[in-house]
């Protein structure tokens, strides 16, 4: 590695690395069209770029003692949709913290005259190598502060190994070659060997290397060792024929062009000299953050990268979410998993229930995709194709929906979980989404019995990935965004649009005749005389259950926990009682409206001694 750094310092004449601060040693090449302000969302950032970061908070609970607030600084991507040349045009967006008051201090290193852009979201421009403590304090509404501060380091790129003409290793390899390997198989890894010889199609120009490269920033004030440095100091012009042969020609006559070419470690991690060359602080000095403005600094570009857009309308970017503020910390380290995605990262490679990490972090890109891996799963997925529910059911062929069936399910089995109380054991209900076991038509309490079961499960290419993230709306003949357009369908995951549009067009491939998710049932299950909408039947079964279940002495909550059930409860009573809640959850007359319709009805009858009184019986196989 010393040997390393002593090329990189000067054994090329063209950029020289003192104390770590980039001097340009003449201008030339190619030409680029200004690039629009980006920030990385990583805490290691190129000298001469803006860093921003938002304010969140979560506040103490009942007792600030046990449960004080939280201050939590979120970093934030300004990425190219936005199209700002100019810092001063940023929109501070909402707070997404209720109640919550923020201050920003910023302590930056001694030589840097930038300056602190406060609001919700803080920016500040890196303009000189070194440390920049960014600190929020976050007071909620009844006065409960706390404090934390964010070290963002601001230092140069230092490229891969082709550098080096006799040894084209990336260096990152030498600490971290457990990793590289998979990373070199990735799309990354080949961005602009690729697009430079030709494999790309001829649309691919001087103005797709902003993505294509490591430290591509085209601005005169970031002269930090990237991309756009290279190219000026060596006088590379992009070739005027793509056509195999071109990497391989600039590899042999700039061979540091192409050290900062490829979507390499320090364009995710952010900027590596301090991490490679400070070795007392080489932890520190580097990003591993899971920020989704990382993916966004590149994968936000209209019209073809729309992935954060429409993630940032889905339920897993709801920064204020219970689900993302409650069920966390070192308390709930068994909830974690699937409440913060660090937690399901660890609970996904493995990682033992009291090392697993339990901070808050909302679900983004690199939770469910390995930014690393592209050899075991299509698309870089962490878990793919088979996925065991609580009951010990393997469900194989799933495809990408075996990630969505890791969280979305009931959490606890039904039969450990009903008969349990009989011999001392203890009675849990499902958590709030049941679709994993509906489309698998399993998870229900059914005494032993095999229930019907809907198509959805069998007839739907890759269960919930073909309804919930199936092609978003797009635009009408004029340009303009159709109803639900890119608030529904693709990385939304959701089925409906913020002005209640549905997304009915999957539906349409097999019931053509369909304008909305309320289909007409095809029989009374619920006994109340009249043919409604499966939704409707559904609903009216579980009013028919509530009675029999409080005809029985058990009290329906609307919180924790939920049921209040008599002493000496019969495993009939908490069969009923376990359906009932599993029933409630998980949109389940669109998941399998036939097993929970049968589930519903066989409940009633285990409590009652007869079938629902003039319904439709869907009765056990």
């Amino acid at each position: 590695m010393a040997s390393r750094k002593i090329l990189l310092a000067v054994g090329t004449g063209l950029l020289l690395l003192v104390t770590g601060v980039v001097v340009a040693v003449g201008q030339g090449g190619q030409e680029f069209e200004p690039r629009p302000i980006v920030t990385t969302a990583s805490q290691a950032v190129g000298v001469g770029t803006y860093v921003a970061a938002e304010a969140y908070g979560i506040p103490a609970g009942e007792d600030p003692a046990e449960q004080p607030a939280q201050a939590i600084i979120l970093p934030y991507g300004i990425y190219p949709d936005m199209g700002l040349q100019d810092i001063a045009d940023f929109v501070q967006p909402e707070s997404a913290a209720e109640g919550f008051t923020f201050e920003w201090s910023l302590v930056p290193p001694e030589d840097s005259a930038t300056e602190l852009i406060s609001g919700n979201v803080a920016i500040f421009m890196a303009d000189v190598v070194g440390i920049y403590e960014l600190t929020l304090t976050a007071t909620d509404a009844n006065g409960n502060t706390s404090e934390v501060t964010w070290p963002v380091y601001a230092t140069t790129y230092i490229g891969n190994g082709y550098w080096d003409g006799e040894n084209n290793e990336d260096q990152c390899t030498d600490c971290h070659d457990e990793i590289a390997p998979a990373w070199a198989q990735t799309g990354h890894a080949a961005a602009l060997s690729q697009g430079l010889d030709g494999q790309y199609g001829d649309h691919f120009g001087p103005n797709c290397l902003a993505c294509h490269t490591t430290g591509f920033n085209n601005s005169e004030t970031a002269v930090n060792g990237g991309f756009d440095d290279m190219v000026a100091e060596s006088g590379w012009t992009f070739p005027e024929t793509l056509q195999p042969g071109n990497w391989e020609a600039m590899l042999a006559e700039f061979p540091q062009v192409a050290g900062l070419g490829n979507v390499q470690c320090e364009a995710c991690h952010g900027p590596g000299y301090h991490h490679v060359f400070e070795s007392s602080r080489r932890e520190s000095m580097i990003s591993r953050g899971l920020e989704y403005g990382v993916c966004a600094q590149c994968h936000a570009e209209e019209p073809y990268n729309i992935i954060p857009q429409q993630w940032e309308n889905s339920a897993h970017a709801i920064k204020n979410a219970r689900a993302f503020t409650y069920p966390i910390g070192e308390e709930e380290a068994a909830c974690v998993r699937c409440h913060s995605g660090a937690g399901y990262i660890d609970f996904v490679n493995g990682v033992d229930v009291e090392d697993t990490r339990v901070n808050y972090q909302v679900i983004t890109c690199a939770v469910c995709h390995d930014p690393h891996d592209v050899a075991d799963n299509p698309n870089q997925l962490r878990v793919f194709d088979t996925v065991t529910l609580p009951n010990g059911m393997e469900v194989s062929d799933a495809g990408p929906a075996a990630t969505c069936m890791m969280c979305h399910n009931a959490r606890v089995d039904a039969v450990a979980s009903v008969e349990g109380p009989a011999t001392g054991g203890r009675f849990s209900t499902p958590h709030y989404s049941t679709a994993a076991e509906l489309m698998n038509a399993t998870g229900g309490y059914t005494w032993g019995e095999t229930l019907p079961t809907s198509t959805h499960g069998r007839a739907i290419e890759d269960a919930c990935i073909g309804c919930h993230m199936s092609a978003t709306p797009g635009l009408d003949e004029s340009g303009e965004p159709l109803p639900g357009h890119n608030e529904m369908g693709g990385h939304t995951f959701s089925m409906v649009g913020a002005d209640g549009a549905e997304n009915v067009a999957v539906c349409q491939q097999c019931h053509d005749a369909a304008t909305s998710f309320e289909f007409e049932a095809r029989r009374d299950y619920d006994g109340d005389g009249a043919i409604e909408t499966n939704q409707a039947e559904v609903e009216g079964l579980l009013a028919v259950l509530q009675g029999a279940l409080e005809a029985n002495g058990v009290g329906v909550l609307n919180y924790y926990p939920y049921f209040e059930i008599p002493e000496g409860a019969s495993t009939d009573l908490y069969g009923a009682v376990y359906n009932f809640k599993f029933s409630r959850a998980g949109a389940a007359a669109v998941h399998n409206l036939r097993y929970t319709v049968s589930l519903l009805q066989l409940s009633y009858e285990k409590l009652m001694g007869e079938p629902v009184p003039g319904a439709t019986i869907l009765p056990p196989k």
